[in-house]
C-alpha cells in the first residue's frame, strides 16, 4: 500500500494535481485515461476533481471552445505542469505581408490592386488576424500591409501644407488615419492609399472580399468628382480669376486623397498659382507695399502663399 502511496504521490509533479485531490482519487477508480472511477473510494462524484477526465470526452469535461466569427479558435497545446503555450502559428494560414513602401505602392498602382492595412492592437498575437481565406486575398486580390503598433496621436511638426499627401508613407500611419488607440483597425484603401472602407472588431473574409471588389469603381468616382472641380478650377485660371480658381482646388484638397489623376492635376495648377503669387509677393516686400501685401494675404488665405504674405508684412513692421 505504501509503494502504491510512492507512486500516486509521483504523480504530482507529471499531473499538477494537489496531494489532496490525488487522495480522493487514490482509493480506486480514480482518473485515468479511459474513464473515472465512480466506487465509493474514487472521485467526488463519481468522477475527476475537473469534473470529467483528462482525456474521455463524458460529460463535465472541459467545454469546447467557443467560435469566434464562426471560426474556431487555435487549439492551445498545453505545457507540462499546466498552462496554455502559445499556438502554433500555420505558414499557410498567414497573410502575404508587403513592406511599407513607395515601391509596394507602385508596384499596387501598376496592377490597380487595393491595398489592405491592418493596424493591430497592442500585444495581439500573431493567429488574430490569420486563416486560409485571408490568406488566399493576401495571393490574389490584394495588397496587405501591416503597421506596427503605436499610440502616439501627436499632431506632426512639419505638417504646415494644404495640399494633401500620402498617410501611408508618413512617419505616422496611425495618427493620420486617425486610428483609435489600442482598438485593431483594418482599412481597405486603393493603390494610392486612400481609404474607402473601415472594419474595427471582427473581419470575415468573405466581407472583405466584397469590398474588395468595389475599390475601382469607388476609386474612379472619385477621381469624377476631383476633375468637375479641377476643370472649375482651369476655367477661372484661364481668366486670371485666382480667388475662384483656389477655392475649386482647396475643395479638392479637403477630400484629402492622393495620387489620383485628376489630383495629381490639381496640384500642379496649385503650384503655378502659388509660384504666380509668390513673384509677387516679392516683388511688393521689395517696394514695401503694406496694403498690396494685406490684400494678398487676404485672398490667399488658408494657402501656402498666403502664409509667405504674412510673413513679409511681420518683416516689413
Amino acid at each position: 500500500m505504501r509503494q502504491l502511496w510512492h507512486i500516486l504521490t509521483a504523480l504530482v509533479l507529471i499531473t499538477g494535481m494537489s496531494p489532496a485531490l490525488l487522495a480522493q482519487c487514490s482509493g480506486g477508480g480514480g482518473c485515468g485515461t479511459g474513464g473515472c472511477g465512480t466506487s465509493s473510494g474514487g472521485c467526488p462524484t463519481g468522477g475527476c476533481p475537473s469534473g470529467g477526465c483528462p482525456s474521455a470526452g463524458g460529460g463535465g469535461g472541459v467545454p469546447a471552445p467557443k467560435k469566434v466569427n464562426g471560426v474556431a479558435p487555435i487549439p492551445q497545446p498545453v505545457r507540462a505542469g499546466g498552462g496554455a503555450a502559445a499556438p502554433a502559428v500555420d505558414p499557410a494560414k498567414v497573410p502575404k505581408w508587403a513592406p511599407v513602401s513607395g515601391a509596394t505602392l507602385e508596384n499596387a498602382a501598376k496592377e490597380q490592386l487595393p491595398i489592405v492595412v491592418y493596424f493591430p492592437a497592442e500585444n495581439e498575437a500573431d493567429t488574430t488576424f490569420y486563416g486560409e481565406d485571408l490568406a488566399k486575398l493576401s495571393k490574389e486580390k490584394a495588397l496587405f500591409v501591416k503597421i506596427p503598433y503605436n499610440p502616439d496621436r501627436e499632431k506632426s511638426l512639419f505638417d504646415d501644407s494644404v495640399v494633401p499627401t500620402s498617410k501611408l508613407l508618413s512617419d505616422n500611419p496611425s495618427r493620420d488615419y486617425k486610428i483609435a488607440v489600442g482598438k485593431a483597425t483594418l482599412l481597405v484603401c486603393d493603390w494610392h492609399g486612400n481609404e474607402y472602407h473601415r472594419f474595427q472588431g471582427g473581419i470575415k473574409a468573405p466581407e472583405l472580399g466584397k469590398v474588395l471588389d468595389k475599390v475601382k469603381d469607388k476609386a474612379e468616382d472619385s477621381n469624377k468628382k476631383l476633375q468637375k472641380n479641377l476643370d472649375s478650377a482651369t476655367a477661372a485660371w484661364t481668366k486670371q480669376d485666382r480667388k475662384a480658381a483656389l477655392a475649386a482646388i482647396l475643395k479638392n484638397f479637403k477630400e484629402d486623397v492622393v495620387g489620383l489623376d485628376a489630383q495629381e492635376g490639381t496640384i500642379r495648377l496649385y503650384h503655378e498659382i502659388m509660384d504666380a503669387a509668390k513673384a509677387q509677393i516679392s516683388d511688393m516686400t521689395g517696394k514695401g507695399d503694406k496694403d498690396g501685401l494685406k490684400n494678398l494675404a487676404k485672398e490667399l488665405k488658408g494657402t501656402d502663399a498666403g502664409k509667405a504674405a504674412n510673413e513679409a508684412l511681420k518683416k516689413l513692421g
